[in-house]
This record gives structure tokens, sequence and C-alpha cells, in this order.
């Protein structure tokens, strides 16, 4: 959106650097304008005035100032005489030097007109493979002949020792015509009957391939180390067992029972054992910092230490802590209070502590003596110049400047500046094609606010952008907002603020 200015802005003879002038593509487009206004034809791609109650182009006193005024040769002016506004420039095709008219004519490189047809060529003839169409013109196509093609195939199941012939290469010349088909005399081998039969070796752990060729292959069969080992058991049996120690090298999946049997065995996972939502029984208590431990080292550990519970509603008694609807709880256990109440006979507020003196079971109305109850810090809030200087505790709030809740929750209320307003423009006195509206600084700051000390803002009342009339201060005490030309009332509003 373009910034409005309601009067004369004065660049004080500076420069005025990489303006952009108004683009209207015609001057119905850029509408009636004032005396002096001017804006760019991008049709014409003119620069135009308003002057004399008509869009000029500028410097356009008498349009084309030099034009001859009849046609030259072959080319015709329109129109061909000096005037103001587009010269159309178009070629002369009628005849000018015999009786052909211009449709059987054409213009030659030494600005002669020649009649068609003009040079040698009169005829385009066919020739082989070649056929032509409208051989005398004035447009010949020329075609290659079609030609045809009889495709024949045939099969062959050849014996061991029989030969069959096929198509080895093809040869084209330039033009993509074959000239050359070479064929090749396949032989068959007279036999591939090769037949192994699988046997085991005489010694170590190997199976014999023995073909009917003749030579037998021994073929030898290796375990993995630390997994697998290979055992010959006899001349027709080999077999494969797990080593000592296994090492799985991925996934393990147990449907049973684990039982180790070996003394002093330690067992090593390289990455998480999965139990398959079964447990772990008869573990042994552990005593390094390393060690697993079983439910009964957990036990003890926790015996006696409090959980955080969550926050307690006082108002509502949830979750329930007193009443025959109560929940368990064990020694320890703990809640913040989040809204304030009462808790058996208690006054609570936010953030005070309730504590389990002992294992509480559910539905037991428990009594304020199975309880501790822990009133919040009140110490006073103080002010300071950093955080962690400053004392935290119970503190008040202006009431004209904040908003608190119930439960404590405290809101910033929006504030009014005492040292800004906004003034609609209203009673304005329309003058030598302008309007000027008087503010009363006074009026709005107190009577020692000064009108030298007071910047302002105009908007549009409307859509509240901002345009730039002329701001001058009248007298010490009130503004003067002038718009050129004039203006109506309540069309725009000031926004004034006094330092």
């Amino acid at each position: 959106m373009a910034i409005n200015f309601l009067n004369t802005v004065d660049f004080n003879q500076n420069t005025l650097e990489k303006p952009r002038i108004e683009n209207q593509p015609n001057d119905t487009a850029a509408g009636t304008g004032v005396e002096g206004q001017i804006y760019f034809d991008t049709t014409v791609d003119a620069l135009k005035i308003y002057a004399g109650g008509a869009w000029v182009e500028v410097g356009a006193t008498s349009g084309v100032e030099s034009l001859t005024t009849t046609d030259g040769t072959y080319i015709n002016l329109t129109p061909n005489s000096a005037t103001i506004g587009n010269v159309t420039v178009t070629a002369d095709l009628s005849a000018v030097d015999g009786t052909s008219t211009a449709s059987d004519r054409f213009l030659t490189k030494n600005n002669k007109w020649a009649t068609i047809p003009f040079g040698d060529i009169t005829e385009v003839q066919p020739g082989t493979y070649i056929n032509v169409t409208n051989q005398t013109g004035p447009i010949p196509i020329v075609n290659h002949d079609l030609t045809s093609r009889s495709n024949t195939t045939s099969t062959a199941a050849p014996a061991y020792g029989a030969t069959f012939t096929a198509i080895d290469s093809i040869i084209t010349n330039s033009t993509g015509h074959v000239t050359v088909v070479n064929t090749k005399t396949v032989t068959i081998p007279a036999s591939d009957d090769t037949t192994y039969d699988l046997l085991t070796a005489p010694t170590g752990t190997a199976i014999r391939l023995d073909p009917s060729t003749g030579t037998n292959d021994d073929v030898t069969i290796s375990g993995q180390t630390g997994q697998t080992t290979m055992t010959r058991i006899n001349a027709s049996e080999l077999r494969v067992g797990l080593t000592d120690d296994v090492t799985i090298v991925d996934d393990l999946t147990v449907g049973g029972v684990i039982t180790q049997t070996q003394a002093n065995e330690t067992n090593s996972f390289a990455s998480p054992l999965d139990m398959n939502n079964n447990k772990i029984t008869e573990l042994k208590t552990g005593t390094a910092s390393t060690d697993a431990v079983n439910l009964g080292q957990v036990e003890l550990l926790v015996a006696g230490v409090g959980v955080f519970k969550g926050s307690y509603n006082a108002a509502t008694n949830s979750p329930a802590l007193e009443g025959a609807s109560n929940i368990a709880l064990d020694t320890g256990d703990y809640f913040v209070v989040s809204v304030a109440g009462s808790f058996l006979g208690e006054a609570l507020e936010p953030g005070d502590f309730i504590f389990a003196n002992n294992a509480i079971a559910a539905g037991s109305s428990p009594a304020i003596s199975n309880y501790t109850v822990v009133q919040a810090d009140a110490n006073i809030a103080g002010a300071g110049s950093t955080d962690g200087g400053t004392q935290k505790g119970v503190s008040g709030f202006d009431s004209a400047n904040f908003t608190v809740s119930a439960n404590g929750w405290v809101q910033l209320k929006p504030q009014a500046n005492p040292y800004a307003a906004s003034v609609l423009l209203n009673s304005g006195s329309d003058s030598g094609g302008e309007t000027t509206f008087t503010v009363d600084v006074t009026a709005l700051f107190g009577s020692g606010a000064l009108a030298a000390n007071c910047k302002a803002e105009v908007v549009t009342t409307s859509g509240r952008q901002t345009v730039y009339p002329d701001i001058t201060g009248n007298g010490t005490g009130s503004l003067d907002f002038k718009f050129i030309p004039t203006v109506s009332n309540g069309t725009y509003t000031a926004l004034i603020s006094i330092v």
C-alpha cells in the first residue's frame, strides 16, 4: 500500500535517488489528473504530464519533428505528414515495374522485383527409392520409397555333436541399407553327461564328490570358532555340534528354562537380554556396585522412603486423603497442595505439604494424626537487583494494575499510557484549498504541557494507515494538522505522545 502524503513534500534541494514514476497502460487508466501530475505510459513508453486538461507526452510539443511527406520506394507511411502520435511503416506490395501483380513477384537483393519462377531449377525428378510429389512446384515433396520385407522363421532341436546356423553380424551403409549379412555355423559339444556321487571322505571332517568321469574331489566342512564344531562319526556321517563355550553373535530366544551346572561360570551379554515377560528367580544378593540386586534388597533400600504422589486439591479432597473412600499410602508418601481448602480441620493453602506418618490402608478413614501437614513458607517478598539476591516470599499486588485468582494466579491488567493520547481530528477549518485541525495538548497532558515536547503520527481512522500531513506547533500549547486538499472531519486520527 502506498504512503499517503497529504500536502507538499519539500526535499530542501536534496537529490531524489532512484525514483520510479507511476506506471499506467494508457491515459484512461491514469484517470483525470491535476495540473502538473505525471505518469509513465507503458504502452507507448513515454512520460506524460497533465497539462491544459489532458495528458501530453513530456517534450512532444508538435509530435514527429521531421517526416517525409510522401511514401518512399516500396514503403508506405501512415500517416505520412507531421503529426503527434505513432507512425506505422509498412512494405508497399504493389507492382512498380511491370504487369505482374504482387502475389507472383518478390524483391531481390538488388531491390528489384522479380517474377516467379526465378533461377535454373524447374522440376524435381524422382530417383532410386526416391519419389517426388508436385515435381514442378511450387513446393515439391521428396520421400523415400516404402520397402517391403518378408520374414521367415524355422525351428531346430539339434542333438549332441550336431550343428546349426546363426546370424553373426550385419553391416549397413551410411544410408542405413543392409550390405552384408554374416552367418556362422555352431557345433554342439558331443556330450556333457557328468554325474556326481556325494560320499564322506575317509578321514577328517569332509565329504567327497565322486564324478563319473574320474578323479574324486574332497570338500572340507569347518565349524565356526567358539560356536560350532564338525566331527566325522563314521564313513557316512558328519556331526555338527556346539563348542564348550558358545558365543551367540545375535539374538537368542529361549522358550523354556536356562540351567547352568558348571561352577564359577561367568555369563556376559554384549547386548540387552530380553526375558520375554519372564522373571529371573533365585537371584543371589549383590555385593559389588555393578551387581544386580533382588527384590529383597530393593525393599530394604526403599523402606521408609516417601514418594511424591502429585498435587492435592483441598477444596474437593482430590485425590481422597480423608473420609471413608481414602486411597492407600505408604509411610513417607506426600502431596503438594495446589488448591486451597480444608483438610481434616486444617486450613491449607497452595504450596503446603501433606506427609503420611505411617502406612494407611484404603477406605480406613484416617485421622489427622496419620498425617503431618507442613505449612508453606510465609516470608515477605523483597526487592533487589538480581534474582539470587532478592528475597522470595508472600507479597501483595496493586489491584489497579494486577488481578489475582484464588489460587494465586497473577496477571497484569492492560496498561494505559498517561503520556500518549489518540485524538479524532474534528472541527477542521477549510481555507485556500486546505483543511487545518488544531489540537490543544494542555487538555490532553495538563496545563504545563508544551507542543514543543510532543510528537504525533496521523493514521486513517478506518484502516489505521499512516499518512503524512503538515504538523506544526501553534504557540506553546497546541498542534496544527494541515491537509491539502481539503478533507472531511473524522477521516483521520492523530496519535500524540509527550516527553
